[in-house]
């Protein structure tokens, strides 16, 4: 696997990071909803957009075979950077805490990217196919 592949993913990784690792006073208030929090559309987003990069990456690396398998190990990993996250924000004393919310929201986040691949690159087979 070359690096240059997975550049995006990993650096959407590092920036995952930093965000939710900055100190409490650091971040600006988010709006109040009433329906679903800011914070937990946040969260969704920014790990959606995690597996989408990744799932993006592997499919462009020439010596890897996407397939369902990989998908499944790549949701499961993004799963679990979620929830690392939580962890890390819990353990640091930046005034930060590890909230399971969070966690659920990460994987809600990776559930939409896996469902949005799903449709885009069925949409783009289907269209291929038509093509050829």
């Amino acid at each position: 696997m070359r690096f240059s592949y997975h550049a995006l993913a990993l650096g959407w990784a590092v920036v995952i990071l930093i965000l939710t690792l900055l100190p409490a006073q650091a971040l600006p208030p988010g709006p109040k909803w009433d329906f679903l929090t800011f914070d937990s559309l946040v969260h969704a987003v920014l790990f959606g957009v995690q597996l989408l990069l990744l799932l993006y990456g592997l499919q462009r690396d020439p010596s890897v075979q996407l397939n369902k398998r990989l998908m499944t190990a790549s949701f499961l990993l993004v799963v679990f950077f979620g929830t690392l996250v939580e962890v890390l924000q819990g353990a640091m004393g930046f005034g930060r805490q590890a909230d399971p919310v969070d966690a659920i929201s990460n994987s809600v986040g990776g559930v939409i990217g896996l469902l949005v691949w799903s449709l885009v690159s069925r949409r783009l087979w289907a269209n291929s196919r038509k093509v050829g």
